[in-house]
């Protein structure tokens, strides 16, 4: 026990020192943050603790993977404003001797763009699209420790513009199984921009990140809280839509962030009601999300979440509606066969 609490550690300690502290918009490859999975997304696509056998959260927390999760297929598709396109498809597939592994590919496509030169003359249309091979694997060390990895090939193309990079996540779950709890660590996104776009390369959109979750003996309800951005103290920012006028003065006043305020930012919080193993609904609120696309001009839904899903025989299906501001939301639909699973 000793040594693996030494192990935890050292990951805590360690992985801060070879990341920079990155928030949203100051980094490459950020379509990898992105929760195309609806039933994660439902639940803010910050559970990196549900442990059960569902394939979708794994992607986000690979210690997560289990043999369970075998000849399960995944298609996810999430419907942006803009027309701007994210999907995904993810497989797992368990070896005897060798364990589970879990391969996959995210796409972002950002549509058909009217190119013009400096002076406004046409060029012609071109295409911006990111793409990631994806593959996980998960070790148990005994029944209540597992430690996970994906790695992460990334190819971005944007007009004549690309850039190649490899990324990795690495997770530590602890689980006590009579009490249904589960405790996640995981850091996103260590890696690095091999060839960059122009010349100067970027950093990569690195999360550390503490969840814990519980689901309740006799109530089929399972709650989860997360602290995100654990390296990064401050991820607020200041945003002009909020600023004032001084009365007296008519001098600007940028938005006053408070330091409960600041630190409220790192959390997300919800809860999934499965009644039974065919159907459950989830909900879910980052708070990070509800402060930064929040105006004090309109009130909004952002940062809420939510979703339902059913299952008819092999074939799960899910749905989610995720509000990200006040101008709209995203819709995602996901399709998971069980093609090792009898029919139920």
């Amino acid at each position: 026990m000793i040594n693996r609490l030494r192990l935890l550690l050292i990951l805590i300690a360690f992985v801060p020192s070879i990341a920079k502290a990155q928030v949203g918009g100051r980094s490459v490859y950020n379509f990898l943050t992105v929760t195309p999975e609806a039933r994660a997304a439902a639940l803010a696509g910050k559970n990196y603790a549900h442990n059960d056998s569902t394939l979708e959260f794994a992607i986000y927390n690979p210690a997560l993977i289990n043999e369970s999760m075998h000849g399960q297929v995944s298609l996810n598709a999430v419907s942006h404003p803009s027309g701007i396109f994210f999907g995904s498809t993810r497989y797992a597939h368990s070896f005897e001797n060798a364990g589970t592994f879990t391969a996959g590919v995210l796409i972002a496509d950002y549509g058909t763009f009217d190119g013009r030169d400096p002076f406004g003359v046409q060029t012609g249309d071109f295409g911006a699209t990111d793409l990631a091979i994806q593959f996980g694997y998960a070790y148990a060390i005994d029944e209540n420790w597992r430690l996970g990895a994906n790695v992460h090939i990334i190819n971005s193309a944007y007009e004549r513009y690309s850039s190649f990079g490899l990324a990795t996540d690495l997770a530590v779950l602890y689980t006590i199984p009579d009490k249904r709890f589960d405790v996640a660590l995981v850091a996103h996104h260590l890696g690095a921009e091999l060839n960059s776009y122009s010349g100067e390369r970027g950093s990569l959109p690195f999360n550390l990140s503490l969840t814990v979750s519980n689901r309740f003996e006799h109530l089929p309800f399972r709650w989860f809280i997360t602290a995100d951005n654990l390296h990064t103290p401050d991820v607020s920012f200041v945003n002009p839509a909020n600023a004032t006028r001084d009365p007296s003065t008519n001098l600007r006043v940028d938005e006053d962030i408070s330091v409960l305020n600041r630190v409220a930012r790192h959390f997300s919080f919800g809860a999934e009601l499965a009644p039974s193993k065919g159907f459950h609904v989830g909900v879910a609120y980052d708070l990070r999300r509800a402060n930064e696309m929040r105006t004090a001009a309109f009130r909004s839904s952002a940062g809420l979440s939510f979703g339902l899903g059913f299952k008819v025989k092999k074939v799960k299906f899910d749905y989610a509606r995720n509000i990200m501001h006040i101008a709209g939301a995203s819709n995602l639909f996901t399709i998971n066969i069980l093609l090792n699973q009898k029919d139920s």
